[in-house]
């Protein structure tokens, strides 16, 4: 017989859906850390249930769809707003044409009714070890823009998480949008190994995104998600990718050095031991993807 869970009384907290952001801006700076902000609430609402979090008040921004939510192409950069869904970045045209790895791990989020409501800037805000859109974002050289009432700042992404469910944003500051170089030149691609196809926590991704001309390739970045406290940029991985040739030994030593530089832990889904090898396995196979569809 199944132990029964006793679950604490949830306490009692305020709600407001502010309708701009100087409404928003001055209720979180009046409750300070005791104000959640959900977008979706895809995670608050978990969180909440299951008593780990317990705000004094849930900031809803769903009125500031309009200020917050959006895809737009201009000057060479690729802006996303934080409230886009999910659903939003895999089906638009600017991501599929320079940023095809989003697209890929924003299809791939959840379940369908989670993709409709949660938000690229959301994914990012929970600051989960797995984001799925986090590796993608880390590897095209995404900048994450942060806003508060003291002002405007950008982070590149990998820099934005600091750990487990830790992030750079201080009281107050909310993610408005995200940033990422548009150029047909880059060719990205994002994959991931988990238990099932969908509703489920990644046990390793892996994003890359190079600029290969000809036999070679260029700048080159790859990024690894759950496989660390945070998201991150495999910084020797790439550094070995880019500017190598077009060839299997350039490619497996790539993937090697990308095992190397991840920190896994063993839990419920994985060990360490696995996580470090399929981390190899994946870029290895996502690298081989780029060049197939660069032709190269």
């Amino acid at each position: 017989m199944k132990a029964f869970q006793y679950l604490a009384p949830v306490a009692p907290f305020g709600y407001v859906a502010p309708s701009t952001l100087a409404e928003l801006f001055e209720t979180l700076d009046a409750y300070g850390p005791k104000a959640r902000v959900i977008a979706g609430g895809t995670d608050a609402m978990i969180a909440l249930k299951l008593r780990l979090i317990r705000p004094e008040v849930v900031v809803d921004l769903s009125r500031l769809r309009s200020q917050l939510a959006g895809i737009v192409v201009k000057d060479s950069s690729l802006t996303i707003g934080a409230m886009t869904t999910y659903t939003e970045a895999e089906r638009d045209q600017s991501v599929k044409r320079f940023a095809r790895a989003l697209a890929v791990a924003a299809s791939q989020v959840g379940t369908l009714q989670i993709r409709n409501l949660g938000t690229i800037g959301g994914n990012l805000a929970n600051a989960s070890p797995a984001a799925d859109c986090a590796p993608p974002l880390i590897a095209l050289s995404a900048k994450v823009h942060i806003k508060g009432s003291g002002g405007e700042r950008t982070l590149p992404v990998e820099e934005f998480f600091t750990g487990v469910k830790k992030s750079s944003l201080r009281p107050g500051e909310i993610v408005t949008s995200v940033e990422i170089p548009a150029s047909e030149r880059v060719s990205s691609f994002w994959m991931r190994s988990a238990r099932r196809n969908e509703n489920v926590i990644s046990v390793v991704s892996v994003a890359v995104a190079s600029r290969i001309q000809g036999n070679r390739f260029g700048e080159s970045r790859v990024a690894l998600g759950a496989v660390a406290p945070t998201p991150i940029l495999a910084k020797e991985s790439s550094s070995a990718l880019s500017g190598s040739t077009v060839s299997k030994e350039s490619i497996e030593k790539a993937a090697s050095l990308a095992a190397r530089e991840c920190t896994p832990i063993s839990d419920v889904r994985a060990s360490a031991q696995y996580r470090r090898h399929l981390v190899g396995v994946l870029t290895r196979r996502t690298i081989e993807e780029l060049v197939e569809a660069a032709g190269a």
